[in-house]
Formats: structure tokens, C-alpha cells, sequence
């Protein structure tokens, strides 16, 4: 894995590390053990070393005593309870800076500790003891349904092979292995008997009680727990490329067979692996080569010859730059006086070096390399299976060196069949640079060279040769397709090919080319054909490019469009220059529809009208500009009725709408300020008008005046009456020239234009003309004053004795006489009593003064009328000074009433009075 660009702070890559964690770990909170296996180990006789090996989330709760099953078929059976909990090893795939941040101790990076479970039992000899161990508890994983418990156990047959040892995990991790990158995980099984071990793909258990194979989710299985796995039965060598993150639970079966090929014993492991996002690139390794001795038969298997000395090399390489490796093995602990040596650290070569023994075969040993990546560690591993044999039997016979032609591109050739004469089957290839190899020559893939062919053992062998001469096919690379537009400039017809096309071919097709391009002015659309001739035994190689020549599109040239704001729709299309293609798509700061502008809905600015073009064709684009000249309003047309003495009018105040100011008016009469003045100015139709910009044409607006005259009520005046007075006559008090027909109001209802002291009430009587809208009512008031007619009752008489006593005259009087009069006669009257012995008999007048009726003035108007006092006798006499005479009632025939004129001042006793 590559180093970060920059450095990390310790805090910093734990804090990025932790979001991973919580995506692994949130499963494991809920329960922790990751993975199990029972491995057992001869003590002598029927004694055994039973390990329990477990592997627990240190994000979990701690573990507890554990119990192991024993089950015989010679019908023992027993269960060891209570086993206690040994020390914990903590195996976390962490860098040693990252260690103590782990969950283990504390921290918050994933974290493993071992738990090695050790117990010594006797078995007696039986053909099957199963070694059982289960829990409730098993990590949260993506490939089993649920999170089912975990079971796992060790078979032994001890009857058939007394004082056996199981197969031995010597890897201790839980794996952590990166995304979308290839797996390379040994589980470094070895057989301390030196008996064949099988390894398989199994189902995962869990007790119910008895053992039951868990559920996979769709895609899984227990033979394929993660998609493209791959396990090399005899090294145990696990493959695979995880595409998801997540928990893979992965269990393994490693079946021990004794030298007839019975099966005397097997282990299992449960374990999950860890898929993470890493942020470089794990090591990788081809496996075994360049071996000193012996024969490499596969990538991780060599076989010696007893007693032979060989050295092998596997290197290991990361393709980040920078990153160190470091190797480790459990070779040198497995193969006595063997040796391990490492040379350069990115590439890194491991170096093994042994002496085949033949009591100590096979031997299956593991190399671990780490890229030292922090906080976890990429690290893959790889088997090393090494086979002793013993030299014995005929020459083999590897046939007879070969030399073949061949090119990149061709067909696979199988090398066996190149060999002359009759070679043995069985043996096994390498190639160039002694790698092994499976035999199959690909063109293309593999190097050209030797390859050699090797039957027989490492103690007795015999190889021959094929030599690939591997010439290069031509490469014309790949058919492809080139559109143009029929409008477009040349193409390069080289550049459309696919793959790694080489230079230097010739082009055929419709038309000539030249310079290798396509051009579509001069050729002819079709199929055009690069050819590369090949060296043989290469032979020509061919590839085409298909031209289709699409007609290119015409939107035409831009235009532009002038409307008045309250124009009629325009076409849009109908602007455009040249010869634009219909079927186009408008746009712009309105949406259009049907082609057209309205400037009652849309905004006007820059509308594009696009033709879409068949690929490569671009589209083809013009514009109409648009520009929208405001209308003009001189608002909507009105009336305006004037009373004939009105004050002046705005003519602009009258108009409807929203008219525009700045207009002219025009009319019967010269219009000023934009007012009609009824004093000066003849009623009709006055015009506004408002000058448009083109193509906005003049608006205009009418207001018909109508003038009504004003009305008259006259002026106001007052009439004085004597209560007892004839009725008079309103309307001609009135001062200036009031109009009839109008009517009155006041305290009491008038009739006939008359006030009649008899019937009415004085106060202030309204002459009231209604005028017709917009002139007001004409209104003049006249005030009616009333004064009450005087009452010194009727004649009497008085006749006295003149001894006798004093006598009241006003009690004399008939009627109903006013008091506070006064008294006039012969004699002085005093306390209007007559005293017969001091006074003179003879007519005694009684006197009440009445109130004279004030001169009233109008305008040119003057009425003047009296109310004067009268006074009755005893008896009928020729007319007094005082006395009133009713010249009304002197006329003869049947007079209307009217009214008196007194100018000429009548100097007679007696004043006119008019009644």
C-alpha cells in the first residue's frame, strides 16, 4: 500500500480509520468471536494435547470458560466443561505505532486477541472421535443470514493410526484484505507426520444443538463464500477478489491421509475476512522460480530429491511507489537447517534453502508479506509445499526439443504436442525465466522463448525444449465507425480505429483517401477498409471504419423584431434570414409557443431558434431580437358635466385607465393647462392624444363635456306680519331674480308660495330651485317675523249714581281685553277706576299700544306695514284719530288679495292699513 501524499498525524489516521471501523465493527458489538479451529497433538499412547484455538473481537464482552465435546464411535462419549480462559495474544492486523490504539487495549482500531484453549484428555483407540466446540456468538457478517452461533471440529482415527497429530494452523490473524484487490491468504497448515492433507471448502455450522450448517444469503455458499474464490487443494493457497466491503465468514476443511490414502483425521477452521477500502495497493507475488535443484510443479510446490540442497526464490512486489516490504516465514521453524534471506525491499525476493529429507514430506511452509501500512496493515502470504522423493526406476523420457513460429494474436498452442518423439506424460513446464507454467502457449500473453518440459522426479529427470520464435502480428486494430457532418471538415479515419492500431497501413474503400482522412466535401459515405500487411507467418490484419455522412442543419441567419407592447402576435420564424429549416425549437426569456411573440404574455430580449443536428451535426442557431416598444395609453374615453357658472375642470382628471401624461388636447375650444373652463369654453368633444414610437401608433381618448345651466333661487329677504294679517306671498320677497317652479321649505308647509299668519309658524322659509347634475340646487331663504295683534276688547257702558261708589272702566270692557292699556277721557283716570264724585261722565277710551312692524330692506326691496293699536266706544261716533279702518274691506266687488302702497303718506287722522 502506497503512502498518503502528505503526512499523517497519529491522531489524524485514527480519526479517518475510525469511520472504517464502525462500519466493520457495528456488527461485532453484538457479538465477537471471528474465528475457531481444534487441532490436537499426540502425547504418547492414548494422550492428547487438545488446543482450542479462538479468535475474539476485542469490541466485545471478554470470553468465558469453554467446553469441549467428546464423541467416539465405540461408544465413548464425554464433555469437558469449564476449560479456563488462558492469556490472550493480541494478533490485530495493525502497524506497531497503531497497536495501542486497538480495541484491545482500550483504543478505537479493530482489534484481535488469540485465545489458545489447551486441555490433555485420553482417547481410547476408536475409528472416529469427533472434538467438538460451539458458541452463541458468532460476528455479524454480509454472506450468512442472520448471525447464527459458530461450531467447529477435529476428527481423529485413532485405531487405524495410533498416536496421530492433527494438521497444525500455524497463521494466527484474522485477515483484513482490500477491495476490488486480489487475495493471496495461506492458512500455513503443516502436517507434523508428514502425511498428504487435502484442503476444501466447507459449510459453515452452528449447534442446534447437534451441529447444523448456517444459512448463506443469495450468491453464497459454503463452497463459494465470496464470489470467484479459489483454494489450491494441496497448498491451501486461498484466492479471490472482493468486490463489497464487509464480513465474508470463510471455513475450511483440512483432511489428513495416511501413505494408502486413508483418511485417519481432519481439522476445520471458521474465521471471517475483512474486506476494507484501502488506500493503496496490497503486495503481489507470481509465486516459486528460479529454483537452484529440484522441480517446481506448480506456483507454490517444488519437489527435491532426498538429500538434494535447493534454493528457491518467491518475490513479492507493490506496485506503490515507496513502500518497503518486509518478509517473514515459519520455514526455518518447520524445515530444520533450513535458511531465509530476503534481498531488496520493493521488489523483495525471499530466498529458501534445504536439503531434501524424506522422512520429514511433504512439508507445506508459508511466506508473509507486509506493506507496513498504517493503521492496518495490508499483508498476503503464499505457500511453499515441498515434496521430498527418492530417485528410483528408468530414465524418463521427455521427448525431443521443438522449435515453432508463432504471432501475437494466433491461436493457443499446447507445448506437449510440439514435442518430438514420445515423450512421458505427467511432467511439467517452465518458462523463459523458470517460472512454472501450465503448458498452454497463448500468443499475446505469454513471452517468446524457451520452454521446457521436465518428467520424472528431481532424483531422476530428463527435459527437452520448445523454442517459440513469437513473431508480432500486424495490428490494424479495431473496426469502428466514424460520423460526419456533411458540413464538417476532414477527419482522420485512423484516430476512429480502436485498440493500438500500428502506422504505415493503406486505407481502400468509395473513395480514394488521402493523407488518411475522410473529407466530406470530396467523398463518398460507406466502408473504408486499413489493412497492415503482415511478416509471416502473421498474416494481413484488417479493421474497417463505416462513414455515415448526416446532412447538416440551417437555422438561417439572426433577425430582429420591432412591436408595440400591445401588438398583435408575431412570427418568430418569419425573421429569420436565409433558408431556415422548420421543425426548429425556440427559445429565450419566454416560453414560445407556436412559434409566435405575443407581447400581451412574453418578455422580450434575445429568442434562439436551435435545429438540432443529427451527431456529429451540431445544432444550428440563429436569434431574433426582440424589441418591445411600450404603447401608449391615453386612458380610456369619459364625460364631464359642468354647470354653466362651475369653477374650471381638469379634462385629464376625467380620462379612464391609465392614461399617460404628455399628451395634447384638442376641441371646439383652445384647451389651457388642460383644463375646460365653462365661463370661457364651448362644451363638445375634447381629444387626448398620446404620439406613439413606431410601431406604436397614437392613442387617444375622448371627454364629451356637457354644460347645464346654473339655477336661481334669488336672494334672501324677511317679511314682518302682524299675526292677525292676510296671507303674503314668499316668493315675492325674494330679492334678485329668482327662477319659478322651485319649491319651499320650512317650519310649516307652504302652499301656494304664501305664508299665512293665520295657519303657519314663522322662522326661516327656504326657496329651494333643483338643479340638474352637476350643478347644485339653487337655494334663497326669506325670514318670516311675526308680531302678535294687539286686543282692547269691545265697547261697554257705565251708568253710576253720583254718590256712589268708585267703579273699574276696565271691567266695562266686552271681549277679552288686553291688560296694561291705558285710559283717556273727560277726566283724568287713575287706577282705571271712574269716581263718580271727582269725576266728569262721558266717553273714557281704552288704549293698547300695538308693536310697529320694522322697515325691512332687501335688495331693492323695501316693505313697510304697521300694526297699530285701536279702541272701541260706548257707542257708535264718526272715525277717531286712533281709529283703524280696514281699507280692504271698503273696496267693492270681490278683490284679490294685494298689497298696499303708502308712499303718498296720507296725513289724515287715520294711517292706511292693508288687510
Amino acid at each position: 500500500m502506497r503512502p498518503l501524499p502528505f503526512p499523517l498525524s497519529s491522531t489524524m489516521r485514527t480519526a479517518a480509520f475510525f469511520m472504517l471501523f464502525l462500519f466493520w465493527g457495528g456488527a461485532a458489538r453484538a457479538a465477537h468471536y471471528a474465528g475457531a479451529s481444534i487441532t490436537y497433538e499426540c502425547l504418547g499412547g492414548t494422550s492428547y494435547l487438545v488446543n482450542l484455538d479462538l479468535f475474539v473481537d476485542c469490541a466485545g464482552v471478554d470470553p468465558i470458560p469453554q467446553s469441549l465435546n467428546f464423541q467416539g464411535d465405540c461408544g465413548t462419549s464425554f464433555t469437558l466443561a469449564a476449560l479456563p480462559v488462558p492469556p490472550g495474544n493480541e494478533v490485530s492486523q495493525l502497524c506497531a505505532a497503531s497497536l495501542p490504539n486497538s480495541t484491545c487495549n482500550g483504543g478505537v482500531l479493530p482489534g484481535i486477541n488469540h485465545f489458545q484453549f489447551q486441555v490433555v484428555v485420553n482417547l481410547a483407540a476408536c475409528n472416529d472421535w469427533t472434538i467438538s466446540w460451539a458458541i452463541c456468538c458468532r460476528n455479524g457478517s454480509n454472506n450468512l443470514v442472520g448471525t447464527p452461533g459458530m461450531y467447529v471440529e477435529a476428527n481423529l482415527d485413532n485405531a487405524t493410526a495410533p498416536c496421530n497429530n492433527s494438521p497444525v494452523f500455524t497463521d494466527v490473524s484474522i485477515p483484513y484484505v482490500c477491495q476490488g484487490q486480489t487475495v493471496n491468504y495461506n492458512y500455513g497448515v503443516n502436517e507434523p507426520d508428514g502425511n498428504t492433507i487435502v484442503y476444501s471448502l466447507i459449510t459453515a455450522r452452528y449447534a442446534a444443538p447437534a451441529a447444523t450448517p448456517v444459512n448463506y444469503q443469495g450468491g453464497f455458499t459454503g463452497a463459494l463464500p465470496v464470489p470467484g474464490i479459489t483454494l489450491d487443494p494441496q497448498t491451501g493457497q486461498l484466492t479471490f477478489v472482493p468486490t463489497l466491503q464487509g464480513n465474508y465468514v470463510v471455513a475450511v476443511l483440512v483432511e489428513e491421509f495416511d501413505v494408502n490414502g486413508v483418511l485417519i483425521g481432519s481439522v476445520m477452521r471458521d474465521q471471517i475476512f475483512v474486506v476494507i477500502n484501502c488506500t493503496g495497493l496490497a503486495p503481489t507475488t507470481t509465486g516459486l522460480s528460479n529454483n537452484t535443484a529440484g522441480l517446481i510443479t506448480g506456483t507454490g510446490s517444488i519437489e527435491v530429491c532426498d538429500g538434494e540442497a535447493f534454493c528457491v526464490d518467491v518475490v513479492f512486489s507493490d506496485a506503490d511507489p515507496f513502500t518497503v516490504l518486509s518478509l517473514v516465514t515459519n520455514a526455518t521453524q518447520l524445515l530444520p537447517g533450513a535458511t531465509f534471506n530476503v534481498t531488496g525491499t520493493n521488489p523483495a525476493t525471499a530466498t529458501l534453502c534445504w536439503t531434501g529429507d524424506i522422512n520429514l514430506t511433504p512439508m507445506n511452509v508459508y511466506i508473509e508479506a507486509s506493506d507496513g501500512n498504517c493503521p492496518v496493515e495490508n499483508i498476503v502470504s503464499t505457500a511453499i509445499n515441498v515434496v521430498t522423493t527418492l530417485g528410483s526406476g528408468a530414465a524418463p523420457d521427455p521427448g525431443a526439443n521443438a522449435v515453432i513460429n508463432s504471432c501475437t494474436g494466433a491461436a493457443n498452442v499446447d507445448l506437449f504436442t510440439q514435442l518430438g518423439g514420445t515423450p512421458d506424460v505427467g511432467g511439467v513446464w517452465t518458462d523463459p525465466i523458470g517460472a512454472s507454467h501450465n503448458g498452454t502457449f497463448v500468443p499475446g500473453t505469454d513471452a517468446g522463448g524457451i520452454y521446457t518440459y521436465t518428467v520424472g522426479n528431481s532424483c531422476l529427470s530428463a527435459s527437452a525444449t520448445v523454442t517459440v520464435n513469437l513473431g508480432v502480428s500486424p495490428d490494424a486494430g479495431a473496426s469502428g465507425s466514424l460520423d460526419v457532418c456533411s458540413n464538417g471538415a476532414s477527419s482522420s479515419l485512423f484516430a476512429q480505429l480502436g485498440g493500438t492500431p500500428q502506422a504505415g497501413g493503406a486505407w481502400s474503400g468509395p473513395s480514394a483517401v488521402v493523407g488518411g482522412n475522410y473529407d466530406p466535401a470530396t467523398m463518398t459515405p460507406g466502408v473504408y477498409t486499413y489493412t497492415v500487411t503482415g511478416v509471416a507467418p502473421c498474416v494481413d490484419a484488417t479493421a474497417t471504419i463505416t462513414v455515415t455522412e448526416n446532412a447538416s442543419t440551417d437555422a438561417g441567419t439572426n433577425g430582429t423584431l420591432d412591436l408595440c407592447s400591445n401588438g398583435a402576435a408575431s412570427s418568430l420564424f418569419a425573421q429569420l434570414g436565409g433558408t431556415p429549416q422548420a421543425g426548429g425549437a425556440w427559445s429565450g426569456p419566454s416560453a414560445v409557443v407556436a412559434g409566435n411573440y405575443d407581447p400581451g404574455t412574453m418578455t422580450p430580449g434575445v429568442y434562439t431558434y436551435t435545429v438540432t443536428g443529427v451527431a456529429p451535426c451540431v445544432n444550428a442557431t440563429a436569434t431574433v431580437t426582440v424589441t418591445e416598444n411600450a404603447a401608449t395609453d391615453a386612458g380610456t374615453n369619459s364625460t364631464l358635466d359642468l354647470c354653466s357658472n362651475g369653477a374650471s375642470s381638469s379634462l385629464f382628471a376625467q380620462l379612464g385607465g391609465t392614461p399617460q401624461a404628455g399628451g395634447a388636447w384638442s376641441g371646439p375650444s383652445a384647451v389651457v393647462g388642460g383644463n375646460y373652463d365653462p365661463a370661457t369654453m364651448t362644451p363638445g368633444v375634447y381629444t387626448y392624444t398620446v404620439t406613439g414610437v413606431a410601431p406604436c401608433v397614437n392613442a387617444t381618448a375622448t371627454i364629451t363635456v356637457t354644460e347645464n345651466a346654473a339655477t336661481d333661487a334669488g336672494t334672501n329677504s324677511t317679511l314682518d306680519l302682524c299675526s292677525n294679517g292676510a296671507s303674503s306671498s314668499l316668493f315675492a320677497q325674494l330679492g334678485g331674480t329668482p327662477q319659478a317652479g322651485g319649491a319651499w321649505s320650512g317650519p310649516s308647509a307652504v302652499a301656494g308660495g304664501n305664508y299665512d299668519p293665520g295657519t303657519m309658524t314663522p322662522g326661516v322659509y327656504t326657496y329651494t330651485v333643483t338643479g340638474v347634475a352637476p350643478c347644485v340646487n339653487a337655494t334663497a331663504t326669506v325670514t318670516v317675523t311675526e308680531n302678535a295683534a294687539t286686543d282692547a276688547g269691545t265697547n261697554g257702558t257705565l251708568d253710576l249714581c253720583s254718590n256712589g261708589a268708585s267703579s273699574s272702566l276696565f271691567a266695562q270692557l266686552g271681549g277679552t281685553p288686553q291688560a296694561g292699556g291705558a285710559w283717556s277721557g273727560p277726566s283724568a283716570v287713575v287706577g282705571g277706576n271712574y269716581d263718580p264724585a271727582t269725576m266728569t261722565p262721558g266717553v273714557y277710551t281704552y288704549t293698547v299700544t300695538g308693536v310697529a312692524l320694522r322697515e325691512r330692506n332687501g335688495h331693492d326691496h323695501r316693505h313697510r306695514e304697521r300694526c297699530d293699536g285701536r279702541w272701541h266706544e260706548q257707542h257708535a261716533g264718526p272715525l277717531l284719530e286712533r281709529s283703524v279702518l280696514w281699507l280692504f274691506a271698503q273696496l267693492g266687488g270681490t278683490p284679490k288679495r294685494g298689497a298696499w302702497a303708502d308712499r303718498a303718506r296720507w296725513q289724515a287722522a287715520t294711517t292706511i292699513r292693508g288687510r
